[in-house]
């Protein structure tokens, strides 16, 4: 019977000790180091227009203008949305395009 009690005396004291690990969480707060040498990907996309008339995009926070007939290449951080900054007969202002994405490397984008 004392070794029963005894035993019974160990499981509650590990038990006790144990909860307090069970609930302990893991440190998910990002080191300040590795954000400086981040690198963000960049991807190789060619625009071409094929719609007849002269295009007006917003590619990012810059403006680019693009002629009919003509192509650009751009390199673009992936995620950059490339839209429709004024419209035409076609598009509408402010209609997205295209996101640059891993997908879109090396492509061209034929916008009718």
């Amino acid at each position: 019977m004392r070794i029963w009690s005894a035993v019974a005396i160990t499981v509650a004291i590990v038990g006790l000790g144990a909860a307090p690990a069970v609930y302990a969480a893991t440190s998910n707060v990002p080191s300040p180091g590795h954000a400086m040498f981040a690198k963000s990907k960049t991807v190789k996309v060619a625009l071409r227009n094929d719609s007849g008339s002269a295009l007006q995009l917003k590619v990012g926070d810059e403006i680019v203008s693009l002629d009919a007939g003509k192509s650009v290449s751009l390199k673009l951080a992936v995620g950059t949305r490339i839209m429709v900054n004024a419209a035409t007969d076609k598009h509408q202002a402010g209609e997205l395009l295209a996101e640059a994405s891993t997908a879109l490397d090396n492509t061209t984008l034929t916008i009718k």
